[in-house]
């Protein structure tokens, strides 16, 4: 069946359709005519959107990235003082309706692009030294953000790749155990909960 509907509804169609091809088949089964089967889309039509299987991969990351940033800023949202990105990244990274966790084979791109071509990653490691420094500028002990940033890696990772799932119950708690250290300032001393305003 034929993928019809607005530009922006058909590359969506495009960037879905491909994540699910990498999550499904693997990294080496993605080609343009893939896609296109899928959708039931021309090749001519794939290529109005993308021109090259590395810029659709570019739009898969970039896609992911901003999903992600919207989390992000979700999560900010109510958080104050020191240890609020930290916190906020954490959520984003393991909230059950953020992007990361919600869609996980949309981060078959990214895996993607480590199997094709790592230059693709460019961006997002861009926009990843952003985040670290942030999390190093975050009022606590930058240690503490790194342990924090790397623990949220790790757990997603461990989630995209099936590794190792953990129980529900032991998730709860690594997660509230990450939460708390982030309310430790430098040197592992307790950061002071922010004053409420009335």
């Amino acid at each position: 069946m034929a993928v019809r509907g607005s530009g922006d509804a058909t590359r969506k169609n495009v960037l879905s359709a491909a994540a699910d091809i990498v999550a499904v088949e693997g990294a080496s089964k993605l080609t343009l005519d893939a896609v296109a089967e899928r959708i039931g889309l021309s090749k001519g039509g794939i290529l109005h959107h993308f021109a090259t299987k590395d810029s659709l991969i570019a739009a898969m990351i970039d896609d992911v990235t901003t999903q992600f940033e919207d989390d992000l800023f979700r999560h900010m949202q109510g958080e104050s003082g020191p240890g609020s990105f930290a916190r906020a990244f954490l959520r984003a990274c393991l909230d059950p309706e953020g992007v990361l966790t919600r869609q996980l084979r949309v981060s078959a791109g990214i895996l993607a692009a480590v199997a094709i071509n790592s230059q693709l990653l460019s961006p997002l490691r861009h926009r990843y030294a952003e985040w670290r420094t942030r999390l190093e500028n975050d009022g606590i002990d930058p240690a503490i953000a790194e342990l924090v940033r790397s623990a949220a890696d790790g757990l997603w990772l461990g989630n995209v790749l099936e590794l190792g799932p953990m129980s529900e119950a032991l998730r709860k708690r690594v997660f509230a155990k990450l939460i708390e250290l982030t309310h430790l300032g430098v040197g592992g001393t307790p950061v002071p909960a922010p004053e409420s305003g009335l």
